[in-house]
């Protein structure tokens, strides 16, 4: 397990070791909208926030 944490340290989001994201969709979000700066725990690297966020494939969303 990996950690996201923010500049006060306090855990935003949880990953696999190969960064699949588990928990903490929601407060990773709304961290990245409030653009805060968000590092990985054990390593201290900026977390690069496009790999959670990037759409795949090509098929629109559908909405209610």
């Amino acid at each position: 397990m990996k950690f996201i944490v923010d500049e006060a340290g306090e855990i935003i989001a949880q990953t696999s070791d190969d960064h699949v994201l588990i928990g903490g969709h929601h407060r990773l979000a709304v961290a990245a909208s409030l653009g805060k700066s968000l590092v990985w725990r054990d390593t201290g690297e900026r977390v690069k926030l496009d790999l959670f966020f990037k759409q795949h494939g090509s098929t629109p969303r559908h909405t209610a």
